[in-house]
């Protein structure tokens, strides 16, 4: 049978430097414990690294300082094991998860198999353990069912959340332009409405909660400075929303100039021209088809007289946020749609 790993060209002295240097190189656990004098005998240099045993000064590992570095949920099935395997037919292994301290003080999951080693007659006198680190598979199981949970969840929120309140929306779109609507029905039927339009942008944070995995989705945290803006500058693709949001402003300050623009680059030469002072506003968005807001935010840093910029985004992605904090002239970010509110709540020094 060694000529088959080994060939018949290596003399036995090679074979057994062979197989020291295997044995030397495992990186799992590797040891033989002694049945009848309750130790372990030979272990491989990987175990004394990983659990610190190259501290201790005798040869053999004792049973008292094994139990040590076994976790004491542990100790009562590793060694009923090496006293089951002893009724177990010749070469048959028990595979057990068993964890292991560590160099620093914490355990570590192994996968240990466990088999018999040495045989006087019929009775077992030492086991062989060869315990595999399983961290990497622990944490991928972990993972996966995280992911198949998130799954499940997001599943129900579309399914359930969203689709009602879509549902409740169309049917008041229908309704309420019908002449058999009065003006008091039509009044509860945007009320409605609005309540819907909320609960739909909760959900919607709630499931890019889901997506990013529960990480921190605080909120950007505005300077809170009330301010005295001479003009405003909405800088936006979207056509629609650049009229929407004009609409907006002006019903909170009805006299306030604004000015919009549709990409990142004209709004930079308007101000390189104009505000020489830095009193405007500008809600800027992220996504344009070419320089983006971001490329927007980069060249502006460079300007000495900056205005302050409020992110109107319909991204909620933390890392969107985490990064307009980078730029110290952001003061806020904030979610489509842009509100009264927050208009009031901004200029209304």
């Amino acid at each position: 049978m060694n000529s088959i790993f080994f060939g018949n060209h290596y003399h036995a002295d090679e074979k057994a430097r062979l197989l020291e240097t295997v044995f030397k190189s495992l990186d799992g656990l590797v040891f033989v414990f002694d049945l009848k004098e309750q130790k372990i005998i030979i272990r491989n240099p990987a175990l004394d690294q990983i659990l610190g045993f190259n501290q201790l000064s005798k040869e053999y590992i004792e049973t008292e300082d094994l139990k040590a570095i076994v976790h004491p949920e542990d100790q009562e099935l590793l060694f009923d094991s090496f006293q089951e395997i002893k009724k177990r037919k010749p070469k048959e292994k028990l595979t057990n998860e068993i964890r292991f301290k560590n160099t620093s003080g914490t355990y570590t999951h192994y996968q240990t198999v466990i088999s018999d080693f040495k045989k006087q007659g019929e009775e077992v006198e030492q086991v062989l353990c060869i315990a595999q680190d399983m961290s990497e598979k622990i944490k991928y199981e972990i993972h996966k069912q995280r992911s198949i949970n998130t799954l499940k969840e997001l599943s129900f929120i579309t399914s359930h959340e969203l689709r009602h309140e879509y549902a409740k929306i169309q049917s008041i779109i229908q309704l309420i332009d019908n002449q058999f609507i009065d003006e008091k029905e039509r009044q509860i039927l945007l009320l409605e409405a609005k309540q819907s339009i909320q609960i739909i942008n909760s959900t919607i944070f709630k499931i890019n909660h889901k997506l990013s995995f529960n990480q921190n989705d605080s909120f950007f945290e505005s300077s809170g400075v009330v301010a005295k803006y001479k003009k405003i500058l909405l800088v936006d693709d979207d056509a629609l929303t650049n009229m929407l949001n004009k609409k907006i402003i002006q019903v909170a300050i009805k006299d306030m100039p604004i000015e919009i623009f549709t990409n990142t680059e004209d709004p930079l030469k308007y101000l390189q021209m104009h505000d020489t002072a830095g009193e405007y506003l500008i809600f800027l968005d992220i996504n344009f088809p070419e320089k983006n807001g971001w490329d927007f935010l980069d060249t502006y840093a460079n300007f000495e007289n900056k205005s302050k910029v409020i992110m109107l985004s319909s991204s909620i992605d933390n890392v969107d946020r985490d990064r307009a904090r980078s730029y110290d002239f952001v003061i806020d970010y904030i979610t489509k749609p842009l509100s009264i509110d927050f208009v009031e709540s901004i200029l209304k020094a």
